[in-house]
């Protein structure tokens, strides 16, 4: 018993100095700039907002002109929003020479978030083609290396720091999005390889993994949307096989509504604790359904992850 209490007590300072280690903050908020890529709706909308508030000179880029305006409306004149088309190599370039030129004479990023994002192709396996992949892997994966690779000189010289948009699937496959996996994998792997080469000159390089949140990517109808078209295109033989009513005996649906939070200050507030904090954390799990469920499901046996991600797809009509 007294063992137990030992161990119980260790474990309450444990996490009660962590949790003081981790509330300390840089300050100066005033004197540091900051790059966002996705800012024209969702989590980077709200994120160049919420450093905007505090202080920070934010770069947000957009990829729509509708984007930057709404930005510009709601916040300060200190935010300067730009173009960018993080698949697009030369609007990149564009988006580094216009940042450079803004920054005063010394000056250097203190952060580089790659938030943009799309959820791209959903569908099987056997439903997808190459450009399904191509096209998420575009923005997800590539926009994130390539952005990085040429804003990173601009990192180094404020020895700043690089935060990462993963996902939870990065780390769990969900049958159905193989292709956002995938991306979101990469993401994983790049940001430890780019962590490991960077940190002794003083970049750090920190990576989000939210679950399910009430986004324009979550979004369930959407999703469905997207899920019939990939259907409806399919040969016809292989349309046949699964059955005109496959789409309809999908769970997507029902999954999404059960794991879906409508709490997305959360993942904005992991984003700005990478940004402020003396020391954040390398990775920010966020959500519940980050933090529980696929934990559990990515530390269990292969046959009950497929049970419970797999089991809400529905036989083929030619093997009923």
């Amino acid at each position: 018993m007294d063992f137990l209490i030992i161990l119980g007590a260790t474990a309450v300072i444990y996490y009660l100095v962590m949790w003081l280690y981790r509330r300390r903050t840089i300050g100066e908020y005033s004197d540091r700039y900051v790059f966002i890529t996705g800012c024209d709706t969702g989590l980077g909308h709200l994120l160049a907002l919420r450093l905007d508030g505090m202080g920070f000179h934010v770069f947000a880029a957009c990829l729509t002109e509708t984007g930057e305006d709404r930005l510009r409306k709601s916040a300060s004149d200190r935010l300067v929003t730009l173009s960018l088309d993080v698949t697009n190599e030369k609007s990149i370039k564009n988006a580094f020479e216009f940042v450079k030129s803004k920054l005063p004479l010394g000056k250097g990023l203190w952060g580089l978030v790659n938030n943009a994002g799309i959820a791209g192709s959903v569908g099987l396996v056997e439903w997808l083609k190459k450009e399904d992949y191509q096209r998420t892997m575009a923005v997800n994966l590539y926009g994130v290396t390539e952005t990085t690779r040429i804003f990173l000189p601009l990192v180094r010289n404020a020895k700043g720091r690089v935060v990462n948009i993963s996902s939870i699937l990065g780390t769990v496959s969900l049958p159905g999005a193989a292709p956002y996996c995938i991306s979101k994998h990469g993401v994983e792997v790049f940001s430890d390889c780019l962590r490991g080469e960077c940190f002794k000159y003083g970049i750090s390089v920190h990576i989000l993994e939210p679950g399910y949140f009430n986004t324009g990517i979550a979004d369930p109808d959407v999703i469905m949307q997207n899920l019939q078209r990939t259907f409806n295109r399919l040969d016809p033989n292989i349309h046949a096989f699964y059955g005109e009513n496959f789409i309809s005996r999908m769970e997507t649906t029902a999954f999404l509504k059960l794991v879906t939070s409508n709490a997305v200050h959360k993942v904005v507030d992991a984003y700005t604790h990478a940004l402020t904090a003396k020391y954040p954390k390398y990775r920010y799990k966020v959500g519940w359904d980050a933090n529980t469920l696929f934990q559990l499901i990515r530390w269990s046996p292969e046959w009950f992850a497929d049970t419970i991600l797999g089991g809400r797809i529905p036989l083929p009509q030619g093997i009923q």
